[in-house]
Parts: structure tokens; sequence; C-alpha cells
């Protein structure tokens, strides 16, 4: 065992010589006991973790069955996950040839997110009225609208239960002013 430890040593020695200076790795800082510590206690790992696997713990009593709730979770950390799968999902169903498997997974992560009690709220083509909660980003005339109606959702409305976590962001459509004549028109109208 000493002579192929000797041999390994001298044939990563070798090795570091075929490259120049400033790529070669330097030899470790351990003593050599240490290593050779180490090197004993991985190879017993695999027998360690080979008498766990046949002799498996009980569970604690403490621990609850089941998938974790999301009450333990940051409310920000779950608006940024129902964000980023709206967009997707937006994207998704603007692709004319989006690949099935994409989408399942996608649906999946959907869904999974709305058994947990996520609501996520895409406002867009929604009639826009000034006391709902929602932030503004911009108010944009759009011919061919009668009202004020929310024509882009930059970020979703998301709940998790009953317990607003993120204010959706829109751009609202207001309707084109009405054209008025010019103050010339009338006079010539009268006559």
């Amino acid at each position: 065992m000493g002579r192929a430890r000797v041999l390994s040593g001298a044939g990563a020695a070798l090795r570091q010589w075929r490259h120049p200076p400033e790529f070669r790795i330097q030899a470790s800082a351990w003593p050599r006991e240490a290593l050779a510590a180490l090197t004993e206690l991985a190879r017993a790992e695999p027998l360690a973790q080979a008498i766990d696997e046949d002799d498996p713990p009980a569970p604690e009593p403490s621990a609850p069955a089941g998938p974790a709730t999301p009450d333990g979770l940051p409310g920000r950390s779950v608006a940024d996950v129902a964000t980023s799968l709206w967009r997707l999902r937006n994207r998704m169903s603007r692709l004319e040839d989006a690949p099935r498997a994409v989408f399942r997974h996608l649906e999946t992560a959907w869904d999974a997110l709305t058994d947990a009690g996520v609501e996520i709220l895409d406002h867009l083509n929604e009639p826009y009225d000034p006391g709902l909660s929602l932030s503004v980003v911009a108010f944009q005339p759009t011919p061919g609208l009668r009202r004020e109606e929310i024509i882009e959702t930059v970020r979703p409305t998301v709940y998790l239960g009953d317990r607003h976590i993120q204010m959706g962001q829109v751009i609202v459509g207001t309707p084109d002013p009405p054209e008025t004549p010019p103050a010339g028109a009338e006079e010539a109208r009268t006559r």
C-alpha cells in the first residue's frame, strides 16, 4: 500500500509539470497523517450508510406528516415564484409550437401553487376602477376603448390564502378624448 501511495503521488506531480506554472495546483497543505485518516474515513462511510439503510430510523413523533405547509415560507418568496410562473405561462401561451412536456410541467407547478392556497390574479382586459388595490404604472390613451381598462399586467396580484402578499402592477388604457372641431369649423357651419 505504501508503494501505491508513492506512485500515485509521483504521477500527480508529473501531471502538474505538463502545465505552465501559473496553472499548476500546489500540493495539499494538510499533513499526510490527516489525509490518510480522511481517506480511511471516506472508505468507511459507504459501510456506515449500508448499515443505516438496513435499519431505517423511526420517524420522529413531532415531525408533521405530509408536505410542509406554505406558512413557513416568506410571502416575498411565494410571490416571486408565483410571478415567475405567471410570466412563463404567458410566454408559453404565445408560442405556437410550445413543447408539451414543458407546458405540462408548468401546469403541474401552477396546480401545486393553487393547491397550497396561492391565488394569482392577472387583471388583463378588466375595467379599471380607482378603488382597486392595484399599482398603476401608467395611463395610456388607447383607441377603441369606451372606458378605462387594464391593457397590460406588469406584475400579477398574489394572495396566499386570505393574505395579500403582492400588489399587482398594471397599465391602464384610457379612451381617446372626443375630437372637438376646430373653432373656425363651427363658424363656417353657422353661415
